[in-house]
């Protein structure tokens, strides 16, 4: 089944028992601006509905998205390979989910015009919570990364999301503790 954001779709893959989410497309930016979008740290990311990343950058390290006041915890992991500029693979778990970890790995290769990525959230062992979630919220942010990578600016689609999702954020039942 094909999933699909406003310029950006998603595969819904089963191999081996294991469902998986692949979501291929171009950006018209090369390979460092694309990663910096993926991996900037300690500021809001508007393709991300204004979360923050913060990330020990390197094999083994945490990770975690908060609010962009740094109040609630909203999804973390583990970093498990880190390649600038090419790949950046991470555990996921939803802060306000009960799933199992699943994993997600992001692979930038250069093209003519701009940069090839290649997201692929997998280790799902059935249709979980987190599966269902991400399954639309991929296209979309994915979307707007590309808009905002590639004109300045987040998609309209994108924006009323933000402004839907981003208040209920503040409510998410994850307290995030100071992060040392």
């Amino acid at each position: 089944m094909l999933i699909t954001g406003s310029e950006v779709s998603c595969e819904e893959v089963v191999e081996s028992g294991e469902s998986q989410l692949r979501c291929e497309f171009d950006v018209a930016a090369p390979p460092p601006a694309v990663w910096e979008a993926f991996t900037r740290t300690e500021t809001p990311l508007p393709h991300y509905f204004d979360a923050v990343l913060q990330a020990e950058m390197r094999p083994g390290g945490r990770w975690r998205f908060v609010t962009d006041n740094r109040q609630r915890l909203l999804a973390g992991g583990e970093i498990l390979a880190l390649e600038p500029p090419r790949r950046f693979v991470h555990s996921f778990a939803a802060a306000d989910l009960d799933d199992p970890a699943s994993r997600i790995s992001v692979e930038l290769d250069p093209t003519p015009d701009g940069t090839r990525v290649l997201l692929v959230h997998d280790r799902f062992l059935r249709e979980t919570a987190t599966y269902r979630r991400f399954r639309r919220a991929h296209p979309l942010a994915l979307s707007a990364l590309k808009s905002v990578l590639e004109t300045g600016r987040l998609p309209v689609r994108a924006r009323i999301y933000t402004a839907l999702f981003k208040p209920g954020m503040q409510f998410a039942t994850a307290r995030a503790e100071p992060w040392d």
